[in-house]
């Protein structure tokens, strides 16, 4: 198994925290989800979520996010050491400001910029909505009433027009998807398709048509070949039907998973756009019901996170979603404001079979339910909260259910005596959050 290396990922200068992370809100007690949670103080000095209050700050009082749609994040191999990791976690964040018919993105940790007016020249949208960054410093921006996808270059401090790509071939593109070997993925949304471009904006590949996709409007890609791929497979993740719907596709075009609204019981749901994290799951934003649902490689329903409002693990209309892979860190854009997260770790016991150990039963299974991998560590403890055993004192597991069985003896391979005894599960997040957040699960049983 590869396992993701652990390391405390450091925090960014205030600029960039601006367009990332965010201002402090009020913590909501009563609701603390943690399938994603907060960065540590250090990290962020407790900022994470951001509006048109910052952007005024830093580009100036005309500034404010006027219907952002898309946001993507990379490490730029143009401001990369490679010396150290220690600026491994210094990403370039770019966002898309679609009333304002631009892009917003960071320069280093130093300052904010943007770029982009209302037009159809170079360098210039129409109302664009998706976009897509690669380590190479190119930027993709699907600009959706210029029929283009509109290629951008990144040198670390400024952002430069370089090409216009599908002139002629796309209708109304929403959004687009740049995999690690620099291959393009758009969601053709007038054609009903997914056209593939390869890195000099060539088309390489397509598939869809009236039958199979209408009207795609978010797209997701990972390739076989990316080192921050625990399964290495390529994968494309595909909204499409109004937004009630998401396939996984092969590199191939060939479908090999689908999920709807009405299968996670919220007919409603309105997904505006996916991505994937280190693992192969698929996180998508639910515009209208105001929170993000997790799915696992085959798409199968892990959890939903959020609910509407504007408070901590709250959204209003998300929309664009971003997961650098490595990290686990979740950049999130809703309709006035951007949110920064770390993928956590969450879950729950599922049931304990028997509850009393007897001399006909005597040992109990316990089966745990995770909605993240997770490494974690199970005791017993008697009534007076003492171990009595350690059953695992430290392992990885994997998505879904899980089993554990405690035989009813003692540390020293002795039966226990009488009494009720709890069991303990510890679960920790694999990506950077570990050390930081942990979640606790318990169950009590007896012994007779």
């Amino acid at each position: 198994m590869t396992l993701i290396r652990r390391r405390r990922v450091r925090a960014g200068a205030p600029a960039t925290m601006a367009l990332l992370m965010l201002c402090a809100t009020g913590a909501a007690q009563e609701y603390r989800p943690s399938l994603l949670v907060f960065p540590p103080f250090g990290h962020s000095y407790g900022f994470h979520k951001a509006g048109s209050f910052y952007l005024k700050m830093l580009l100036g009082l005309g500034a404010s996010l006027d219907n952002p749609q898309g946001i993507a994040c990379t490490r730029l191999a143009a401001t990369d050491d490679p010396r150290t990791d220690d600026d491994d976690d210094e990403l370039t964040v770019c966002a898309v400001n679609s009333g304002r018919h631009q892009i917003i993105y960071n320069r280093g940790l130093r300052s904010l910029a943007s770029f982009g007016t209302l037009g159809s020249g170079d360098g210039q949208f129409h109302t664009p909505q998706g976009i897509a960054a690669g380590s190479d410093g190119f930027i993709y921006v699907a600009d959706m009433n210029n029929n283009r996808i509109v290629c951008l270059y990144h040198d670390g401090n400024k952002v430069a027009f370089v090409r216009n790509v599908g002139v002629g071939e796309l209708s109304h593109p929403r959004s687009c998807a740049v995999d690690s070997r620099g291959y393009l993925y758009v969601a053709d949304t007038g054609n009903d398709r997914i056209v593939v471009y390869d890195p000099v904006g060539r088309q390489a590949a397509r598939f869809g048509d009236s039958l199979t996709l209408y009207r795609p409007s978010a797209v997701a890609a990972v390739d076989f070949t990316d080192r921050w791929s625990f399964r290495h497979e390529s994968m494309i993740a595909v909204v499409d039907g109004d937004g009630g719907r998401i396939s996984l596709y092969d590199q191939f075009g060939a479908r090999r998973a689908r999920a709807t609204g009405e299968a996670i019981g919220l007919p409603g749901a309105y997904f505006g756009a996916v991505a994937f994290d280190y693992y192969g799951s698929v996180y998508a934003t639910d515009m209208v019901n105001h929170q993000l649902h997790k799915f696992d490689h085959d798409l199968n329903y892990v959890a939903g996170f959020g609910r509407r409002g504007t408070g901590d693990y709250e959204f209003d209309s998300p929309r664009g979603i971003a997961i650098w892979k490595r990290y686990g860190q979740v950049f999130i854009l809703e309709r006035e404001a951007a949110q920064y997260y770390w993928i956590g770790i969450d879950g729950y016991i599922k049931e304990v079979t028997p509850r009393t150990i007897t001399r006909d039963r005597p040992a109990v299974t316990i089966l745990m339910m995770l909605y993240e991998p997770a490494d974690f560590r199970i005791a017993v403890a008697d009534a007076a909260g003492r171990t009595v055993r350690e059953l695992v004192p430290g392992f990885r597991e994997k998505l879904g259910p899980n089993y554990v069985i405690w035989d009813g003896l003692g540390e020293g391979g002795e039966p226990v005596g009488p009494g009720e005894y709890t069991i303990r599960l510890t679960l920790e997040p694999t990506y950077s959050a570990k050390g930081y957040f942990s979640k606790e699960l318990t169950a009590t049983v007896r012994k007779e």
